[in-house]
């Protein structure tokens, strides 16, 4: 099978697995079984009506709220970081794999300005740790895309009404907010048929955790020194990565697309040198 095909698949299994609390239909209430305690490696909505797990950021900025370290949650995504980097991002986000699918609809393409980068570890120093520390809210739920598509929206479309009270979840009418969060997501997704996965090289703080551990990772890649720069690996990168001079980069999201062309492959985990040879 083609790899690009068969990330695809694995991209929609995650997606529907992680979210598929079809419970919600009986219980008209955000899930709370056991398995919500246990975090996936990625963006994943506590409050969308069907998931399953929860998200590490939203985790995260709960402990930065009450003032705690969630030693549990910092262990699993730093040995995951260890063991993979930033591939859960290239495989199994739910958001990403959206971004991925968004881009393929025929538009003018451009290229994400590489100053915007850096934006994502701000993103996550102000909105994840910092605010919530000092206001003891969980401000980046609050403006966070993802959750507005998978958790906000469902809720307001069916504004089901809580079990214990008989009142809706949600007001009638959407306050400013809710109305900013919707104008958010909507430039967003246009963004996502203009370039290649913005969210991920911009904002997101998943992704800025996990980029940390890129460079030493036990995946890795690197580049035969008979590469011909024939640019294919640039081209299938879902990252618009310039690959023989950023491979194993903070924005490579281990997705493999780049191996297709035959000069990319995955380096021996003990070895550390040599990453780059055109």
């Amino acid at each position: 099978m083609q790899l690009s095909r068969f990330r695809t698949l694995i991209q929609l299994a995650s997606s529907v697995l992680t979210n598929g609390y079809v419970g919600v239909f009986a219980t008209r209430a955000v899930n709370a079984n056991p398995l919500k305690g246990v975090c996936v490696p990625y963006l994943n909505c506590y409050a969308c009506p069907s998931a399953l797990f929860s998200c590490p950021i939203g985790t995260l900025q709960h402990f930065m709220a009450i003032r705690s370290v969630p030693f549990l949650l910092l262990g699993f995504l730093g040995v995951i970081g260890t063991a993979i980097g930033r591939m859960p991002c290239g495989w199994a986000c739910p958001f990403g794999f959206i971004q991925d699918l968004m881009h393929k609809i025929p538009s003018p393409k451009f290229r994400v300005p590489h100053f915007l980068r850096p934006f994502k570890y701000g993103f996550l120093a102000v909105f994840v740790l910092i605010l919530p520390y000092l206001t003891g809210d969980t401000w980046f739920s609050k403006i966070c895309p993802a959750g507005t598509l998978t958790a906000a929206i469902p809720w307001m479309l069916w504004n089901p009404a809580n079990p214990a009270t008989g009142q809706n979840v949600l007001p009638a009418m959407p306050g400013l907010q809710f109305v900013a969060v919707l104008v958010s997501l909507l430039l967003f997704l246009v963004w996502f048929v203009l370039s290649k996965r913005p969210f991920c090289q911009t904002v997101c703080p998943m992704g800025a955790i996990l980029s940390v551990f890129n460079k030493f990772s036990l995946v890795r890649l690197e580049v035969n020194e008979d590469c011909d720069a024939c640019n294919a690996c640039q081209v299938n990168c879902p990252m618009d990565l310039d690959v023989p001079l950023e491979i194993n980069s903070l924005e490579c999201i281990r997705c493999l697309e780049c191996t297709r062309c035959g000069y990319v492959k995955v380096a021996k985990p003990w070895d550390f040198g040599g990453e780059t040879h055109v």
